[in-house]
């Protein structure tokens, strides 16, 4: 036999032998496909394309080859989103009040692949609402229930903003505690309740003066502020707070000419607008942003501004801010719609001093049980007095107190002020309610 034809044997030999035992060092055929298994809040779920979860669900997913991540979902918010080359992580929430798909895509070397996620409808009480707070500032809180997270941002005063959890209090349904770092107190009183598109509440506000503290202070906020300039007239119980000096100014004020025009009635005896002989005119501008309105003097200047929050088919004024004339002073004022009625029932809210409390309103008397920031029971009774005729019908004067406070009611809400008169110490005094 030649050499040649030798050669030619024994390489034929060899590839049969090659090819007997599997060929040529692929060592066990093609890579798995990429597959991905999925858990939700931690809990593991059957392998499928689809997955139907709720608003405020953790989803994660573990890739079993590594992997680079997309994902697209245009009212699906990730909260606390994280991922590598083998896992992706979030929290899904829904950004509006329809349901809302997320897909999430996972691309490896040994292929693609992709899973769906059908979120729930969000919370409708999720959103913005615009702030205005007895400590002078204007703000906007954004409330997410599904997360139970808050921020507020955007204060007109300078102050940091403070985001953080909220959860409810187990001891009143429908009342919410905000958990903040700034709260030193014994108790926390930093709470708030929703109905509609209203949020009454009390939060750890900076200083107005130094920004440099905080103090657990009554707010109203709203998503629902009126853009329609003539759609704003009334006449309206108006209660306002001067911090800084401390001073309290109660009046009846009237909005008119389609929103163009605002009449404050300046008597100390506190008339109705209409029998009032002391009255301060200006003009009605449009303010800074499309929800707000600016009082505009005969000389021109502005002398603040002020928002119409509708609320249970009704307007709710409400002004925060510097004092005019450059003062250091911040104000905070609101105004309910004057009324002949004067509802009873129960309602929640703060005070000025930081208590939280509850409200059980008769038709001439009221008890407040709560809690102050030191920890103790708060227990409060008034009876509450019309104030005769030709003064506001939906405004009371609190009986025993010396006429150091004044009550009122209207679109919803409930309010106590403090007036300059004696006994000294009232001035400065605010406390909102939120009725049911």
């Amino acid at each position: 036999m030649s050499f040649v034809r030798g050669m030619a044997a024994v390489l034929a030999a060899a590839s049969l032998a090659l090819a007997g035992c599997g060929g040529g060092g692929g060592g066990g055929g093609a890579p798995a496909p990429l597959t991905l298994s999925v858990k939700i809040n931690g809990a593991d779920s059957a392998s499928m394309d689809t997955y139907s979860v709720k608003p405020g669900d953790t989803v994660s997913v573990a890739a079993s080859a590594a992997a680079t991540w997309t994902s697209s979902g245009a009212q699906v918010q990730l909260a606390n989103a994280s991922s590598s080359t083998g896992s992706w992580q979030a929290q899904l929430l829904n950004t509006a009040t329809s349901a809302a798909t997320l897909t999430l895509s996972a691309s490896a070397a040994t292929g693609n692949k992709t899973v769906t996620f059908q979120l729930g409808a969000g919370d409708v009480r999720n959103g913005s609402y615009k702030v205005y707070a007895t400590n002078g500032s204007r703000e906007t809180l954004a409330l997410n229930f599904d997360a139970g997270s808050y921020a507020f941002s955007g204060s007109n005063m300078g102050d940091v903003d403070a985001s953080g959890t909220f959860s409810a209090d187990s001891a009143e349904a429908g009342t919410y505690v905000f958990a903040s770092s700034r709260v030193t107190t014994t108790a926390n009183t930093a709470r708030f309740r929703v109905k509609g598109d209203t949020i009454v509440g009390g939060f750890p506000f900076a200083n107005a003066q130094t920004l440099a503290s905080y103090e657990i202070k009554p707010f109203v906020a709203s998503r629902a502020l009126e853009k329609n300039r003539a759609a704003i007239d009334g006449v309206f119980n108006r209660f306002g707070i001067t911090i800084g000096s401390t001073a309290s100014q109660i009046m009846q004020v009237e909005i008119s000419g389609s929103g163009t025009v605002m009449r404050q009635c300046l008597d100390n005896t506190i008339p109705r607008i209409d029998l009032c002989t002391s009255i301060a005119t200006y003009s009605i501008q449009p303010g800074a942003t499309d929800d707000t309105w600016s009082i505009v003097d005969g000389t021109g200047a502005s002398l603040g501004s002020f928002a119409m929050a509708r609320h249970e088919g009704a307007y709710i004024y409400l002004s925060a801010g510097k004092q005019a004339g450059g003062s250091t002073d911040t104000i905070f004022r609101i105004g309910l719609p004057d009324s002949t009625a004067w509802p009873t029932g129960t309602g929640y809210g703060s005070a000025t001093p930081g208590s939280w409390g509850r409200i059980d309103m008769q038709a001439g008397t009221s008890t407040r049980t709560g809690i102050a920031t030191n920890g103790t029971a708060v227990q409060t009774a008034n009876v509450y007095l019309a104030m005769g005729a030709g003064r506001p019908d939906g405004m009371r004067e609190i009986s025993g107190s010396g006429v150091a406070y004044f009550a009122m009611q209207g679109a919803g809400l409930f309010a106590i002020i403090g007036a300059d008169s004696i006994p000294a110490g009232t001035a400065g005094y605010m406390q909102i309610s939120l009725m049911n």
